[in-house]
Order: structure tokens, then C-alpha cells, then sequence
């Protein structure tokens, strides 16, 4: 458990060290292998995670999944039951600062929405391995979701910088591995 918090700390600190110039143009690198993907092309779906600070942007991906007729869900947290759901946008409008600082979906706008095989899930992480396993932010309710959802949906996706890609990491049981990941490199299948 130490290796996986001293790991979350060393690349919160590299990615925390990019400059926003870096990060706009990492992150359109992404944007474009993604959205010209046969997987972005057959989903129907796409749940992702809203990004913040200096996380792939996936602002983009929302905008063009929206323009593109796609429905677009996105996480919300319900702090009390300690699980998160995705509800179904129409627009980043409908969203402000919820837990943790995310953007989340107003409360007026919350209409959640269950995972299909048409679904496409893009997963948040600070960290991610050649077996697909990732570190995210150490609240579980990615694996949480996941372990519930995994095999009905079509696939899961994760967005990170090649420098967030190392050989291995810590994985335990519950940790539930992606089906791919995409990098501002190439693509890890």
C-alpha cells in the first residue's frame, strides 16, 4: 500500500510540474488518436471523467461526443453512500464544483444513466502499468464502479501521458485492470 501512496505522490508531483502550454498540447495529441478510433467511432455512450488541473483534458472529448450525438455521461459522487454513478449531460453547463473539487452535474441536472455494451468508459489515473492497472486518487469509486459494470460495457479506457506509463505497479484483487490505454505516444492494447 506504501508503493502505490509513494507512487500516487511522485507522479501527482511530475504531472503537477507541466506547464499548461504542455498539457494542451499532450492532451490534443490524445484527443485525436481517441476520437479517431474505431472504439470512439462504434460507441454509443461515452461515461468519462471531467478533468481537472493539469489531468488529460477531456473537454474536447465531451464537446465532440456531444456534437457527434453521442450520449455523454459524466461522474457524480454521493458522499453519503460512498459510491458514484455517471449522469447523462446535455452540455459542460450543467455542471459545477462537487466533491473533491470535480466538476459534477448540478443537482437540478442529475439523470443517471446505466452502462451498456455500447458504453465506452474513459477512467482518470495518476499512474498506469503494461498490464493496464492503474493508480488513481485513492477513493475507490472508479473500482467500485468498475466492478460492477466491467463486463457489460464495450470498453475501458485510460488517458495518461506516455511518462505516466510505467512497466508495473502494485495490484491487488479489487484493482480492476482497463481494456486499453491511450497516450499522447501510441496506444496500449
Amino acid at each position: 500500500m506504501d508503493e502505490k501512496k509513494n507512487l500516487r505522490t511522485v507522479f501527482l508531483k511530475k504531472r503537477n510540474e507541466l506547464s499548461f502550454e504542455e498539457v494542451e498540447k499532450k492532451s490534443d495529441r490524445i484527443y485525436r488518436k481517441f476520437i479517431n478510433s474505431n472504439d470512439y467511432f462504434h460507441c454509443k455512450e461515452l461515461f468519462t471523467y471531467v478533468s481537472m488541473k493539469k489531468e488529460v483534458s477531456t473537454v474536447k472529448i465531451i464537446k465532440k461526443a456531444l456534437e457527434d450525438g453521442k450520449t455523454v455521461a459524466v461522474p457524480k459522487v454521493d458522499a453519503i453512500k460512498r459510491e458514484m454513478f455517471f449522469s447523462m449531460i446535455y452540455s459542460l453547463d450543467e455542471l459545477e464544483t462537487g466533491h473533491f473539487g470535480v466538476l459534477e452535474p448540478k443537482k437540478e441536472c442529475v439523470r443517471p444513466v446505466e452502462a451498456s455494451q455500447y458504453t465506452l468508459i474513459l477512467v482518470p489515473g495518476v499512474v498506469f502499468d503494461l498490464n493496464k492497472n492503474r493508480i488513481g486518487y485513492g477513493g475507490g469509486y472508479y473500482d467500485s464502479y468498475l466492478r460492477k459494470y466491467k463486463d457489460k460495457v464495450m470498453k475501458t479506457i485510460g488517458l495518461a501521458y506516455n511518462f505516466q506509463l510505467i512497466d508495473r505497479i502494485p495490484a491487488q484483487k479489487h484493482d480492476i485492470p482497463l481494456d486499453l490505454i491511450v497516450t499522447d505516444k501510441d496506444w496500449l492494447y
